[in-house]
């Protein structure tokens, strides 16, 4: 202890601290004197004191102890500003004081300048069980203290008062600490926002998390309950009133409402609180609560954009539990349902005015998805007051025992189909009249050849008829003797096969009856090409070959053809695909045909196939005249057409075009005056 009759002031100061300490001082604010001590000593503006502590399994942890000013000493603890003069890496505080407690060593560090440190020196502070440390900052090149000997004496004192410190602050044992960081990591996870209210001086206590959360700084946070109110949307007020009150009663557990918080930036956050009585006065009066704010407004951003997306859906949506309780309802207009949400939620379909056959719909594909966990598709009527209407339900598994049904009306999309089913069949029917004469003729002339050949065979059996009846005389008389045949018999029928050319009807009959059928042959492909071409379309998909339907149109065009062009076929083998075959063929037949008008006097027709990624690709070039920019512009603009009048309807591409679309494909065209036209059709593979 240093003699209370030495004139120097630092040693009568030093002895002052220490005889504090013996009468039972503040240690913390000795302290705090020692280390202006320190900076008066040295000449120095900032200070920092601290002490090492165990940490979670094998780290150390350092502990502020004083510091001076507090606030500058929090800016460089942690950011790197600070520079050895061995080292070009920037570095902080904190690790200037790891790098000393390392190597029991002190350090001196340049630092930025105004208004922080120009100099900064680090020193170690050790004795038995405690390592701590002294930052100060200084001017550069200035020596430690006047006299080394004081300045030792003083950093003595300075590590028997933070022993005494130690002392009275001992490090928690490792398994109380490591409950300790286990709780602290906890709370740092917590989403909740804290705040307290004492009851008899209305102070109001917010977390850093609560002012994070709506843009205010700690200076800017409400301080008391009106402050708080001025925050808070007019019309939460009352219900928030409310619920303090009935917990205040005792007549529910804790209060717990959501409320509206204006934003620093204006905007207001949304906010679900959850509060207690923490304390009561002896009447049994609050006089201090607590609670937890929970950041909702994501979440009701979500909410109000799912809404939004839920009434600009024209479907109705439901959730239903399996035994066909309505859990929840959306619809964006009640003219389809005539019923309130309200009017839904919490009843079972077999309680409302449902078509039986409609809840026994319902029901099977209930069954279904919660069995298969596949998505659900079906079709049904209802007679409603403004008419019979038409509905496609999509019903998918939202739980182990709910679906989600989503229901939307088709009945406009039902007429719009049934409109242009009849356009397609008016189509077809023009397609045919324009066929007609070509077709005649190609039926014409197999059946001139089997007219030509049943003719041939009349005439032959006239000649061989009494030759047969002789034969059927000799073969009728009875008995079943042997009998031999007479050789003016003989002679009669010798007579009678030459004058029936026998021998030349046996060597022509082959050809003849070849040649029939293959006259009845094509009639027959004629009339079933007819048949697939102008039937009406049941709107029914099949896995076909398109090499398959192409030759099928090329037999029923075929006469429009081979007057004018040749046609040359290129076709790879191709996978199956999923689409409807009539529809397919009319597309054909409608490329076909518009490639053969093209061609003005003689040209070629080239049909080409192939398989690209995963699509089927159909190309049909011709020769012909070509067409315009400006044409092509308009080219599948529905009754637009080059053709004469009488000999187009303008459908025929504009048909063809929304039959692909609807089979996931689509056309593509090429063309230039003189240099003939190319369409191109692309169909999806059928997925395996």
């Amino acid at each position: 202890m240093p003699s209370s009759s030495s004139g120097d002031p630092l040693l009568h100061a030093l002895w002052e601290l220490q005889a504090d300490v013996l009468h039972g001082g503040a240690i913390q604010s000795s302290l705090e004197r020692w280390l202006t001590l320190l900076l008066a000593e040295v000449g120095g503006e900032h200070g920092v004191l601290g002490v090492e502590l165990p940490g979670p399994g094998a780290t150390r942890r350092l502990q502020l102890v004083a510091s001076t000013p507090p606030d500058l000493v929090k800016v460089i603890w942690e950011v790197a500003l600070l520079r050895l003069a061995e080292a070009p890496e920037l570095r902080s505080l904190q690790s200037l004081v790891h790098l000393v407690l390392s190597t029991r060593q002190p350090v001196s560090a340049e630092g930025p300048g105004e208004p922080l440190p120009r100099f900064v020196r680090v020193l170690p502070l050790e004795c038995e069980q405690m390592r701590g440390f002294v930052g100060f900052s200084q001017s550069l090149g200035d020596v430690p203290s006047k006299t080394p000997e004081s300045f030792q004496l003083l950093l003595d004192v300075g590590t028997s008062l933070l022993h005494s410190w130690h002392e009275e602050h001992p490090p928690l044992p490792l398994n109380e600490w490591g409950e300790l960081e286990q709780l602290r990591q906890t709370l740092a996870s917590v989403q909740e926002e804290v705040w307290s209210l004492d009851g008899p001086t209305g102070t109001l206590r917010v977390s850093r998390r609560w002012r994070e959360s709506l843009g205010y700084t700690e200076d800017e946070a409400p301080r008391t309950i009106p402050a708080w109110q001025a925050l808070c949307h007019p019309e939460d007020l009352p219900r928030i009133e409310r619920s303090f009150q009935e917990h205040a009663t005792g007549s529910t557990p804790y209060a717990e409402f959501e409320y509206r918080a204006r934003g620093k930036d204006g905007e207001w956050g949304w906010l679900r609180s959850r509060a207690r009585v923490a304390a009561r006065d002896a009447q049994g009066q609050p006089i201090r609560l607590v609670g937890t704010d929970t950041d909702l407004t994501a979440l009701k951003r979500s909410e109000e954009r799912l809404s939004a997306l839920l009434q600009a859906v024209p479907d109705l949506i439901f959730r239903q539990h399996v035994d066909g309780t309505f859990l929840d309802f959306s619809c964006s207009t009640t003219e389809e349902t005539f019923l309130r949400p309200e009017d839904f939620v919490g009843r079972n379909i077999r309680d409302l005015a449902m078509p039986q056959h409609l809840i026994d719909t319902t029901f099977t594909n209930i069954e279904k998805v919660l069995r298969e966990g596949l998505l659900a598709v079906y079709d049904y009527e209802m007679d409603l007051p403004h008419g019979r209407q038409s509905y496609e339900a999509r019903m998918v598994r939202s739980g182990p025992d709910e679906v989600v049904s989503i229901i939307r009306n088709v009945t406009e999309r039902r007429l719009v189909e049934q409109r242009q089913a009849q356009l397609i069949q008016a189509e077809k029917l023009a397609s045919l009249g324009q066929m007609a004469a070509g077709l005649a003729h190609e039926i014409n002339n197999p059946v001139s050849y089997v007219t030509s050949t049943l003719r041939a065979l009349d005439e032959y059996v006239v000649a061989v008829g009494p030759l047969l009846r002789m034969l059927s005389e000799w073969l009728a008389v009875p008995g079943t003797a042997p009998r031999t045949v007479t050789g003016e018999q003989l002679a009669r029928m010798r007579q009678l096969w030459e004058q029936g050319d026998v021998d030349e009807l046996i060597a022509a009959m082959p050809e003849l009856l070849q040649e029939s059928l293959t006259g009845t042959q094509r009639i027959k492909e004629i009339a079933q090409s007819l048949r697939v071409f102008a039937r009406e379309d049941d709107g029914q998909v099949q896995t076909v070959d398109l090499n398959e339907e192409l030759e099928s149109t090329l037999r029923m065009v075929g006469n429009e053809l081979k007057y004018k062009c040749e046609v040359k076929r290129d076709f790879e083998a191709l996978p199956l695909i999923t689409c409807s075959p009539t529809q397919i063929v009319q597309v054909f037949t409608n490329l076909l045909l518009n490639a053969a008008q093209a061609i003005e006097t003689r040209g070629e027709i080239r049909i080409r196939t192939r398989q690209k990624d995963q699509e089927v690709v159909v190309e049909v070039s011709d020769t012909g005249k070509g067409m315009t920019a400006e044409t092509l512009s308009k080219l599948f603009t529905p009754f637009f057409t080059t053709k004469p009048r009488g000999q187009g309807t303008g459908l025929g591409l504009s048909i063809s075009r929304d039959i692909v679309t609807r089979q996931g494909g689509r056309i593509e065209v090429r063309s230039e005056p003189g240099k003939g036209s190319t369409f191109t059709v692309y169909l999806p593979i059928t997925p395996l």
